[in-house]
């Protein structure tokens, strides 16, 4: 949908690299784990295709910060 070559939208590299960065520091920043009554056998990892594949049921996760909650106040 954002074309290519010298019609492509020039936000593209910049959403791209925000993205990119924002993912990572979301997983830099917490420990990622699974709700208490959920082991991973549990995932149901089906797909909806349509013009974007979509999973079937949302991924729930519980973020758990790194460091001591002070060392986030400002």
């Amino acid at each position: 949908p954002f074309g290519a070559g010298r019609r492509m939208c020039p936000g593209y590299s910049l959403g791209l690299k925000i993205i990119e960065s924002s993912l990572a520091n979301l997983l830099h920043g917490f420990n990622w784990k699974l709700p208490s009554k959920m082991a991973g056998e549990d995932l149901e990892m089906d797909e909806i295709y349509g013009l974007s594949t979509h999973m079937k049921l949302p991924l729930v996760t519980v973020a758990h910060p790194r460091l001591p909650l002070k060392m986030y106040s400002f």
